[in-house]
């Protein structure tokens, strides 16, 4: 009869095993998720252009003379990852201070539990939170979104 010293360590390689396919498999996943749409993209970026399509300024699909221009929608994500950083790396340097240096047990605790709370949380459900404030403030007419 094996020990459960033995038992544990048969789990723990199997249980290393498996998730060391798992990884694997995800990896092979998104390889061939790419893989699709590379294949799939590359007749119409060669009809296109890809210095039109990468760096285009204008998206009219469905305009009689089309125009596949992605550049405003990567300067949008570099704007908003830049947003994100400009607020949160203050915010979490700030709070990390705070709890090593300045808070006392009780405050640290709640603090502490707080920032855990809010890391388990999936970034997307904060930015559709976020969008519906947003659309909220752009209804009211607090913020503009009119170009001039």
């Amino acid at each position: 009869m094996k020990s459960k010293r033995q038992t544990a360590e048969i789990l723990e390689k199997s249980m290393s095993m498996t998730f060391t396919v798992c990884g694997f498999i995800a990896v092979a996943f998104v390889l061939l998720i790419t893989g699709f749409l590379v294949v799939s993209g590359t007749p119409a970026i060669s009809e296109i252009g890809f210095f039109d399509f990468l760096f285009g300024t204008k998206w009219a699909s469905t305009a009689k003379d089309a125009a596949y221009g992605i550049l405003p929608f990567i300067l949008s994500s570099f704007y908003g990852t830049f947003g994100a950083i400009l607020i949160g790396v203050p915010l979490g340097i700030l709070c990390a201070v705070f709890l090593a240096k300045v808070a006392d047990g009780k405050s640290s605790a709640v603090v502490s539990n707080a920032v855990n709370l809010m890391s388990g949380i999936p970034s997307v459900v904060y930015g559709l939170v976020g969008m519906l404030i947003f659309v909220q403030f752009c209804s009211l007419g607090i913020i503009s979104l009119q170009v001039r």
